[in-house]
């Protein structure tokens, strides 16, 4: 890879995703019954992180200002690329990835379920925020209240007493709103909301002072905010239809979530060790332009036979 991007790569991308070697300390095939090893991830004394960190440096080289840099590893060998990756960039966020649910063939330690994607980039970089599901019995029963626009449910605009708000109080109707430790918003955007009728008028009760919420509309929501821990997207095995090609393939709907998340429209995605081509097949359902690089020549059979190059 360190080559090709030294001779063929005079661009820019907006973004890269990078399933390296580990140092794992282990040898791979394809098959298990296979007596050729395919690739090996040993390494001697500081040579991965040197390779690692000429590999990333190289590969800073062609993303663009805003791009992102997406590199997978699993959790308990991640110290190393974080370092590598911090001297190199200014922002490295963790996502944690809870590939497995658990292993019952573990005896001596505990059953490895996380992975890592570090997400890095310079101050600004592209993000698109997605969503993601919300539980279904829960969607279905927390819009219980109803006015000409539709159903809602009640979100709060309240601080409680570990942090401090806008202060100001709301009349409406003969009542006084205020909250000892303010409002989440201030009161130019509590004052338009309430022209635009999107804010519920609760009552005292039970000796509670009289609240106010602003309305969530069901045919309003787009899901829950994706956060930095997922744990809906499972590992393939040999029988999904997300077929197993390549001994340390990552599942398609993860690499499709990353470039939904970094990279923008029409931008085009890099994978520098691109292994069964996943990124590509990601890439190309998104309509993003890819560039797939492997020195493995197996490898680059199973990219062409899958994308049809």
């Amino acid at each position: 890879a360190l080559n090709i991007l030294d001779k063929e790569i005079d661009y820019k991308v907006d973004m890269i995703y990078l399933d390296p070697p580990f140092s794992t300390g282990r040898d791979f095939k394809y098959q298990a019954t296979s007596k050729e090893i395919e690739f090996t991830d040993k390494w001697n004394g500081d040579s991965y992180e040197n390779w690692l960190d000429s590999l990333i440096s190289k590969l800073k080289k062609v993303l663009e200002k805003d791009g992102n840099l997406f590199f997978h590893i699993s959790a308990e060998l991640s110290v190393t690329p974080q370092k590598i990756l911090q001297k190199h960039f200014k922002k490295v966020e963790p996502i944690f990835w809870k590939k497995a649910h658990g292993k019952n063939t573990v005896k001596n330690k505990l059953g490895s379920v996380i992975d890592i994607i570090f997400k890095a980039s310079e101050e600004k970089s592209y993000f698109k925020l997605v969503y993601e599901p919300l539980d279904e019995f829960y969607f279905e029963n927390s819009y219980r209240n109803k006015d000409n626009i539709g159903l809602y449910a009640l979100g709060s605009l309240v601080h409680d007493k570990t942090r401090s708000g806008h202060k100001y109080k709301i009349e409406h109707n003969g009542i006084s709103y205020e909250n000892l430790y303010g409002w989440k918003k201030n009161k130019e955007e509590m004052l338009k909301l309430i022209k635009e009728k999107k804010i519920h008028f609760g009552k005292a009760t039970n000796g509670k002072p009289p609240r106010l919420y602003k309305k969530l509309y069901k045919h309003e929501c787009k899901g829950k905010p994706l956060s930095n821990l997922w744990a809906d997207i499972a590992y393939i095995t040999r029988n999904e239809q997300d077929k197993r090609l390549y001994p340390t393939q990552k599942p398609i709907e993860l690499l499709k979530r990353l470039i939904e998340i970094g990279c923008k429209s029409g931008g085009i995605v890099l994978d520098p060790v691109a292994g069964s081509g996943t990124t590509g097949a990601a890439a190309l359902d998104l309509k993003r332009g890819v560039v797939l690089i492997d020195k493995n020549k197996e490898a680059v059979k199973i990219i062409k036979e899958r994308l049809k190059v």
